[in-house]
């Protein structure tokens, strides 16, 4: 960095810039640049469930909520968290629990958690967002980093997994354009768009692939929270490797410990039959 001979005046004491100095221009860009960038994580919850009733504030370890621990990994994002649910009553105890934990809540619709996001971006006033689902309880955070970055360098609205990522590991990040672009095919408050597969198809919104690590993809585990065996798997395995812990940690232990991956493998064909049902219920609305 050049400073301008003026700065040599006895009348100022402040130097000039030389704006001709290319480092300046850059500097000043990219700091203006993630200035001006609203980026947040958005976990998605609400306390309506059915399979398993009041899961998202199960207890998976002492004195810790299953929701609380998606809100710790969501927070490694190094993203300002919000809690997005509905404001139904029954997610009144969102509230409280967004509250312990320091972060922000936005309550919408209750089925279609697009118009969710949707109103939510437009309070939040969000750029860019990692969408992270609260049944996800070791969602990998460095894969949603390496997403939302992706996404800053990319004409593609959104940044998503591909189809042989670890069940638990989904990734979505998405640009405020695409969320109207998606808002725009399900605008309705009660369509149901618990899964959000097909509505990305149909809403023609364009979509980079994430490129996953060997350790991320093509694993037989199940890290979401559905059914009574899901629970009792996520209390032995954070007993074990704890909250934080890194996605690849996560699957060494796994790859080494069959008898855990067992206490809930074997409800994944259940969960598989029931998003393909959903999404065919989508395409022939």
């Amino acid at each position: 960095m050049t400073l301008d001979p003026a700065a040599a005046d006895q009348k100022s004491s402040i130097p000039t810039l030389d704006w001709s100095d290319s480092s300046i221009n850059i500097t000043i860009f990219a700091s203006t640049k993630y200035l001006m960038m609203h980026d947040f994580a958005v976990v998605t919850v609400r306390n309506s469930s059915t399979r398993l009733p009041n899961k998202a504030i199960l207890e998976i370890a002492p004195q810790l909520k299953s929701i609380e621990a998606v809100i710790e990994r969501a927070k490694r994002t190094h993203l300002p968290v919000v809690l997005a649910t509905s404001t139904d009553d029954s997610d009144d105890i969102f509230e409280e629990i967004a509250s312990k934990n320091k972060i922000q809540i936005f309550r919408g619709a209750l089925l279609n958690k697009i118009k969710r996001w949707k109103d939510c971006f437009d309070q939040f006033q969000i750029n860019n967002a990692l969408l992270i689902d609260g049944d996800d309880l070791l969602y990998d955070y460095d894969i949603g980093i390496r997403a939302i970055n992706k996404l800053h360098h990319t004409d593609a609205l959104m940044i998503k997994h591909p189809e042989d990522i670890i069940c638990g590991y989904f990734t979505y990040a998405i640009k405020n354009e695409g969320m109207n672009t998606l808002y725009d095919f399900a605008k309705q408050e009660n369509t149901n768009t618990d899964v959000i597969t097909e509505f990305i198809k149909q809403s023609g919104i364009t979509v980079d692939i994430l490129e996953l690590t060997h350790w991320e993809r093509e694993k037989s585990f199940r890290l979401t929270l559905d059914y009574e065996e899901d629970l009792l798997f996520f209390i032995e395995l954070i007993k074990q490797v704890g909250i934080g812990a890194e996605g690849k940690t996560i699957t060494n232990f796994l790859d080494a410990h069959p008898e855990i991956v067992n206490i809930n493998l074997h409800r994944q064909n259940d969960w598989a039959m029931n998003q393909k049902k959903f999404n065919e219920e989508v395409k022939n609305r």
